[in-house]
């Protein structure tokens, strides 16, 4: 929900409109603006193709709440939409600096995966401000997370505190912890029916600096706790903490605890890649419309139906891709093109110079 504080400053969320009685555009009562009504009144969303094409949009009642937001600003509603859309990406883009940046990871070395509703709208916008060369869009994108629970391997975490300063002294009791803790979780999965062969199980130690309160957690093998290898996992732990924080002590490294993860594969559906085609995307073009970019001003923009892109095909933007149950908005500057496994893949053509 985007609303106005006492100072005239514009707001996107934490609120939500949730599902009913949802956004105003959806016309079940909603009167707060939201990303879905700025979207829609941007044309970044197709009156025709809205919701799957399942529901026809009060844009009349989209219009009133964007005009609510508007009026304290001093603009129309196309303005208050676009300052919708710039203040979500903003917030999204700060998300994305606390799991990447603040931890040390440099976003320019990575691929943007955008899945859900909305994300596809917003994710060539985020890339591009984080510096990301490529955005990819699942082909499920819109039920993703359902995808993600018949693809995952049935998964047990086991954690053992276990504090004691980290050394050549230690670590053979340590190690024969890991061994314990192995045999108890996969005990586990044998009282459950789960073939043993089958099971994997990856190990990662609790580390911290001496006297302070929070760990950094190190993957490690087994062959990490041999005598002669304990100083190359401190060493570890020093490198992955100074990347995480910046700097790095001289001061003792103490283990905190045991982490294992146990993964059982149990079967999952077998994905088949196709041979690429085509690059000429026309044949799944379905028209043209005005579309605001928000960051891009206003352009005309190709439409292709999701369904009918087939493995190579290319579009260039201005344009958006869209399917039924979310629209993918490529920037003007850049590349979509359909893998073999109908992924969208967004090249956002960012020359990057790291120096």
């Amino acid at each position: 929900i985007a609303w106005v504080d006492d100072f005239n400053k514009l707001h996107v969320g934490p609120q939500s409109a949730g599902a009913d009685p949802g956004p105003a555009s959806y016309g079940r009562g909603g009167t707060d603006a939201t990303t879905t009504d700025a979207n829609l009144w941007l044309g970044r969303i197709g009156a025709d193709s809205f919701c799957g094409g399942e529901v026809d949009p009060d844009m009349a009642a989209t219009e009133q709440a964007l005009l609510r937001v508007a009026e304290p600003l001093g603009l129309d509603a196309t303005g208050a939409a676009r300052g919708i859309v710039r203040i979500a990406n903003d917030n999204m883009v700060n998300a994305l600096k606390l799991v990447s940046l603040n931890r040390g990871f440099d976003p320019r070395e990575f691929v943007l995966v955008a899945f859900g509703g909305g994300g596809p709208m917003h994710a060539a916008a985020l890339g591009r401000e984080l510096g990301v060369k490529k955005v990819v869009i699942p082909e499920a994108a819109s039920v993703f997370s359902a995808w993600g629970m018949i693809m995952s391997e049935l998964r047990r975490d086991l954690f053992r505190t276990k504090l004691v300063e980290l050394g050549t002294d230690s670590a053979t009791d340590i190690a024969a912890a890991y061994d314990s803790a192995e045999t108890e979780v996969r005990a586990q999965f044998d009282a459950d029916g789960v073939r043993s062969d089958a099971v994997t199980v990856e190990r990662f130690a609790q580390l911290r600096y001496q006297n302070q309160e929070h760990t950094t957690e190190v993957a490690l093998t087994a062959a990490d706790l041999e005598a002669d290898r304990v100083e190359a996992l401190i060493e570890r732990f020093h490198v992955q903490y100074e990347a995480e924080y910046t700097y790095r002590l001289d001061a003792a490294v103490e283990f905190v605890g045991i982490h294992l993860v146990a993964l059982a594969d149990v079967g999952r559906p077998k994905l088949t890649e196709q041979a690429l085609g085509d690059t000429d995307a026309s044949s799944a073009a379905i028209g043209r419309r005005e579309v605001d970019f928000a960051t891009e001003g206003t352009h005309t923009a190709d439409l292709y139906q999701a369904e009918k892109l087939t493995p190579g095909m290319t579009v260039s933007g201005p344009a958006v891709v869209e399917g039924a149950g979310t629209s993918v908005v490529v920037h003007p500057g850049c590349t979509a093109t359909i893998d073999g496994f109908r992924n969208i893949h967004i090249d956002l053509n960012i020359d990057i110079d790291r120096g």
